[in-house]
């Protein structure tokens, strides 16, 4: 049981830095269209939509850590 939890910890932490790495890079994507639309308001639009489902895609993975490692707790880890 420890060898399953401890691949199950592996694969969190792993998934959970890619998950930082994909939003980080969709933010600062984002933050470039914003930057350089020129004052153009779809372009505007589009970086601003861009960063906000970025945090959201963070936010919901950050809850996916939390929600595993409740249910971990609830199972007796």
């Amino acid at each position: 049981m420890d060898a399953v939890n401890g691949l199950f910890n592996n694969l969190l932490n792993l998934g959970m830095g890619v998950a930082v790495t994909v939003s980080a890079f969709f933010l600062l994507w984002g933050a470039f269209i914003y930057m350089s639309a020129a004052g153009s308001p779809h372009q505007m639009e589009r970086g601003k939509t861009a960063m906000v489902n970025a945090l959201f895609g963070l936010a919901i993975a950050l809850s996916a850590r939390t929600i595993a490692a409740m249910i971990q707790s609830a199972l007796g880890r």
